[in-house]
């Protein structure tokens, strides 16, 4: 893999758009909510200390220090964090983590404050001056559990939140969030996202990633002009590296995970601190309303994490109590007062049922979770219809509804449901007319647009007849 060396120069202001899209989820018959919770997670009140540069970490025998910004931290909410990783160097005046006063770090903590999280600048541990300087991707591993020990210490002192976690990097920087930070034992960050910028590559997961650390919003920054000659080593390409590093990611299941050109700028025209202020859009305030206040000391976690960024109590109403265990694969769950219930598990993301819908009927009538397993996401519209899917265990479960068919279960991980998604869908077979059922030869299932579906157990195949 080829890493970059990244000087630090001034940068003009950038101008950026996102666009965000949801599915609406779709309604049909009335059903009673199913009151239910799960565990919570506890988020500590938070008490960070003042504003302080330079501050000695020791860990695994390597000795750095940090800085670390509060100025302006609402300590009566739940506080954040934001990381950021500088680029390599050989002398100490070419990076900003070593000017912690000066005007990017400042700027970078501003964007921080707006979110109620902290800024921390750790600086490498890395001693040497010579070759490719002082980077954190060297003695990665090594510098990865360095970093590990100093966020653990200060996530545990001081009671951060880290359902709130976002991490920036530049260059070499970047390059550790990417092949270090957000690959290896990064299952401890319960919500938020990071901000690439100027590299990012990656060559795959070292642990597998949980459905919160999927979840979050990743976006890789890369300078049209930032390419093969643009900077240390000549013949690397920060651009083509942000690439092959959101490919990865994506192909990981990081569905939020995208890539950004920005034209006309080379490996040092970035503006840092505009792009995390434009990347941290994606977390939600905290305490921005009356409503949000209220349940903040019920509401926990991914659960809380996924309520604010989804319309929160004007949509879901209060927390009916805090969260419960359900006892079924570890998973935990929690009403609200508008006829929503949440789920969580290790396997599947937060996701609501809603029980004035025909599918969270259906899912009440069948047993919820220990029938069909837990929401993977919010019930989605499709055509003609609505549909919502369940994880139990290695089975995926589809809740097809429509206005003809009712509420029919699609089994996504059987022979039958994958010759259907193969097919297009409802697009072509239609809709679930009925559940599978019992045949002499294996299952049967019947669609709308007159196929049935017959998987044979002697052979594995999926045979189409008409019916």
């Amino acid at each position: 893999m080829r890493f970059l060396r990244s000087f630090v120069l001034p940068s003009a202001a950038l101008s950026l758009g996102l666009v965000v899209s949801l599915a609406p989820a779709a309604t049909a018959a009335p059903a009673s909510p199913h009151i239910a919770e799960a565990p919570v997670v506890q988020v500590a009140t938070a008490n960070p200390p003042a504003t302080t540069y330079f501050k000695p970490f020791s860990a695994h025998g390597m000795k750095s220090s940090y800085h670390i910004y509060t100025d302006g931290i609402d300590r009566s909410k739940p506080v954040g964090v934001m990381f950021y990783f500088g680029g390599d160097y050989w002398k100490t005046s070419e990076t900003w983590v070593h000017n912690p006063g000066g005007s990017q770090l400042k700027a970078m903590a501003s964007e921080a404050r707006k979110k109620n999280m902290i800024l921390v600048v750790p600086i490498s541990p890395d001693k040497k001056t010579t070759g490719d300087g002082i980077t954190w991707w060297e003695d990665i591993d090594k510098n990865g559990q360095y970093f590990r020990s100093l966020k653990d210490s200060l996530v545990n002192s001081y009671g951060l939140d880290t359902t709130r976690v976002w991490l920036a990097g530049y260059s070499g920087g970047a390059e550790f969030i990417t092949y270090e930070v957000l690959a290896d034992q990064q299952n401890w960050i319960r919500g938020g996202g990071a901000t690439i910028i100027g590299g990012g590559g990656a060559n795959g997961m070292q642990t597998a990633p949980n459905a919160a650390v999927r979840g979050l919003s990743i976006t890789w920054h890369a300078g049209s002009k930032d390419v093969v000659g643009n900077t240390n080593p000549p013949e690397w390409s920060a651009k083509s590296a942000a690439a092959q590093g959101q490919k990865v990611y994506k192909n990981a299941g990081f569905g939020r995970a995208t890539l950004r050109t920005l034209q006309g700028v080379d490996h040092y025209g970035y503006n840092h601190p505009a792009l995390i202020g434009h990347d941290l859009k994606a977390v939600p305030n905290v305490g921005g309303t009356t409503a949000v206040a209220q349940t903040s000391s019920l509401v926990k976690g991914a659960i809380r994490t996924s309520y604010l960024n989804t319309g929160g109590a004007a949509k879901y109403g209060q927390p009916t109590s805090a969260e419960r265990r359900t006892g079924f694969l570890g998973g935990v769950y929690q009403g609200f007062t508008r006829g929503y219930t949440y789920y969580w598990s290790p396997q599947t993301a937060a996701a609501p049922v809603k029980w004035s819908g025909a599918i969270g009927a259906s899912f009440k009538n069948a047993g919820y979770e220990r029938a069909w397993g837990y929401p993977a996401h919010a019930e989605r519209s499709a055509s003609g219809g609505a549909y919502q899917d369940y994880r139990r265990g290695v089975v995926v479960n589809r809740a097809m509804w429509s206005p003809k068919t009712g509420v029919r279960i699609v089994k996504m991980t059987g022979g039958i449901g994958a010759a259907w998604r193969a097919a297009g869908y409802e697009r072509n077979w239609g809709y679930p007319v009925t559940n599978e059922y019992t045949v002499a030869r294996g299952v049967q299932q019947k669609f709308s647009n007159g196929r049935v579906a017959t998987w044979d157990r002697s052979t594995g195949r999926v045979t189409v007849t008409r019916g």
